[in-house]
């Protein structure tokens, strides 16, 4: 059972759409707009949970600015093939676990 668990682990990373996901994964690592966005997104988020969580109503204001952020961030094509190619990953997986459930629902 292990080794057909490391073989399915290997097909995966093997697979076309793995390395696709790597590579355009690269790709925005490489892009400092795209970084320095992403992490502006993230600590304004994080300054809004704080906030709400804190009834502090300036949450609201914060959360305006990452939706503008984040619509500034998918407008960006390269991050739009991002995430086409990662939800074409996930799919991929979500297939696969789904098999893997069927067989071992159909063995029990």
């Amino acid at each position: 059972m292990k080794n057909k668990m490391q073989e399915l682990f290997q097909a995966i990373q093997e697979s076309p759409e793995y390395r696709s996901y790597l590579n355009i994964g690269s790709v925005i690592e490489q892009d400092d707009e795209i970084v320095s966005l992403v992490n502006e997104i993230k600590s304004l988020q994080q300054k809004s949970v704080e906030l709400e969580y804190h009834h502090d109503e300036g949450y609201k204001e914060i959360d305006k600015e990452i939706d503008k952020k984040v619509a500034d961030l998918n407008s960006r094509p390269i991050y739009q093939e991002y995430l086409r190619r990662m939800n074409e990953f996930n799919n991929i997986l979500a297939e696969s676990s789904n098999q893997i459930e069927k067989y071992v629902n159909s063995k029990v």
